[in-house]
């Protein structure tokens, strides 16, 4: 119990927006494979609908899949890395408030402990069963491709050790070794990748350089991320030049 304790502490203090409590899931929250669970995936899903009309199904589809799956992402990936610590899923449940998923509760349970390289594989098993079986239950109320989810899955899995890399201040190889071990394990070699962009002063800085579009442009007040694939290569560089030389 305590290293639960310990594992939702470290992880909140790195990413102040992933809460999460212990308890039992509530019937108003996501819990992947639950007796009503795809009819709540299916008010997530009409509430992008309904709030940005004008985008269309690409951008509903999208939105809600990666609202579904990024707080598993992170939760695994920080407490492996962060916290020496990988929780189990099989009980995670997610608030929802106004379309956005953001929070969650996990039973009381024992967390696995190992050496890196053993807890990434344990870890990596069970976060490619919850992926899995989230996706067939999704495809349930709308259809997404698998490689796409994939895609918008290995973006939050890369994004995750970019927040890794700060907080522990690791080099660029050791990230990209890192992150290739992690998308192997997950199945997801080749979904997304690391960028290296040279800034001014001489530094590189790793980014993403996604493989899938999350759609955000299609919204009537939404424009093309600094990430964005449909990107010219020229004009992304040129923005994420900017972006890290502030961040970095």
């Amino acid at each position: 119990m305590q290293d639960l304790h310990h594992l939702l502490d470290v992880i909140s203090r790195s990413l102040p927006g992933l809460q999460g409590r212990i308890g039992a899931a509530g019937a108003d929250l996501l819990v992947c494979g639950s007796e009503g669970n795809a009819q709540r995936i299916a008010t997530l899903y009409q509430h992008w609908r309904q709030a940005h009309p004008e985008a269309g199904p690409h951008y509903w589809t999208v939105r809600s899949w990666t609202y579904l799956v990024w707080q598993p992402i992170y939760l695994t990936l920080l407490g492996v890395h962060l916290a020496q610590r990988a929780p189990c899923l099989s009980s995670l449940g997610q608030c929802v408030e106004g379309g956005v998923v953001s929070g969650f509760c996990l039973a009381e349970h024992s967390v696995q402990q190992a050496a890196q390289d053993q807890l990434i594989g344990l870890a990596a098993r069970q976060l490619d069963d919850w992926l899995r079986r989230q996706h067939a239950e999704f495809c349930q109320v709308q259809n997404i491709h698998g490689k796409l989810a994939q895609r918008l899955a290995a973006d939050y899995v890369l994004a995750a050790l970019l927040l890794v890399q700060r907080q522990q201040n690791l080099g660029n190889q050791q990230l990209r070794t890192l992150a290739a071990h992690w998308l192997d394990a997950l199945g997801l070699r080749g979904a997304s990748e690391l960028l290296e962009v040279r800034l001014d002063d001489g530094r590189d800085c790793l980014t993403l350089e996604r493989k899938a579009c999350c759609q955000h442009f299609r919204r009537g007040d939404g424009e093309l991320c600094s990430t964005c694939p449909k990107l010219r290569r020229d004009e992304r560089l040129l923005r994420l030049r900017e972006e890290l030389a502030l961040a970095c």
